[in-house]
């Protein structure tokens, strides 16, 4: 008998996002929710970068579909952990918040690991601005 995904996700000590491997979010712990100030119904099957706000998933080519989206940290991590399986730890990472404007860009540390067919993304420290890492 096993613990329902909220609550083992609410029992984390970090934010926490579950994501497909399109970097699609499935679900969230309180932690995660509180850092984007969000509820759940503003994140669940909503793509990672429409969730975090980064300026490129508001272009016309949206999340995942622009020239910038495949350097994107998050997004290798997560790809990477969905193909190989292997956990990445304490990656570097910086959102793009405003295009007009770098010194509202956002820096963190980031770690992916497996959990069944989605990828756990984790939020290990964020940075504003992006140079105060």
């Amino acid at each position: 008998m096993g613990v329902p995904l909220q609550n083992f996700l609410d029992s984390l000590p970090a934010p926490i996002f579950v994501v497909n491997d399109n970097v699609e979010v499935q679900a969230a712990n309180t932690l995660g929710l509180k850092l984007l100030n969000k509820e759940s119904r503003d994140v669940v099957k909503k793509l990672g970068g429409v969730v975090f706000e980064c300026a490129y998933a508001r272009m016309p080519e949206g999340c995942g579909g622009t020239v910038h989206c495949s350097g994107c940290a998050i997004r290798r991590s997560v790809y990477e952990t969905a193909e190989t399986g292997e956990s990445r730890i304490n990656i570097p990472a910086t959102l793009r918040c405003d295009l007009s404007n770098p010194s509202h860009d956002l820096a963190m540390f980031i770690s992916t690991e497996k959990m069944g067919d989605g990828v756990l993304l984790r939020i290990d420290k964020v940075c504003a601005p992006a140079g105060a890492c």
